[in-house]
């Protein structure tokens, strides 16, 4: 499995870095004061919402080194802790500050994108696993005859 179904998997974790780090600057430019309206809550700095946004940057950039690393089941869990603590952030945003917040949309689908590609990647991996065992059997049926 060396190269195979690499590039999704990849490309998702590059983007998680990437969505990590920008989710992490903005919201620190927005804490100071520098920036206004980008992320809702950290204006008021809203604990909760100040905290959910930076563990999600800190998942989204551990995530995504995994996701580049392929490790498959780790990965797996970190989208759906990923999915789930957007899905989180952006209901507690809407209900407290009545406002809609596009980073956590973009966190959901990210997580289960991460989720779903690892899940398929893993398939993917054991098919062909299964595949190398029984040429490897026929190879030694044929020797044996």
């Amino acid at each position: 499995m060396n190269k195979n179904n690499n590039g999704a998997l990849k490309f998702l974790g590059i983007v998680m870095i990437i969505f990590g780090l920008l989710y992490a600057l903005l919201g620190t430019l927005s804490l100071i004061g520098i920036i206004t309206g980008v992320l809702p809550g950290h204006e008021n700095q809203d604990a909760i919402i100040v905290t959910l946004s930076y563990i999600i940057a800190i998942i989204a950039i551990v995530g995504g080194v995994i996701s580049i690393k392929r490790k498959l089941d780790k990965a797996k869990i970190i989208g759906i802790v990923f999915a789930t603590i957007g899905l989180i952030s952006l209901v507690y945003t809407q209900i407290i500050q009545n406002t809609f917040n596009n980073f956590d949309c973009i966190t959901i689908v990210l997580g289960l994108g991460i989720t779903i590609l690892s899940i398929i990647a893993e398939k993917d991996k054991e098919t062909i696993e299964k595949s190398k065992k029984a040429k490897h059997k026929k190879r030694e049926k044929s020797k044996s005859k």
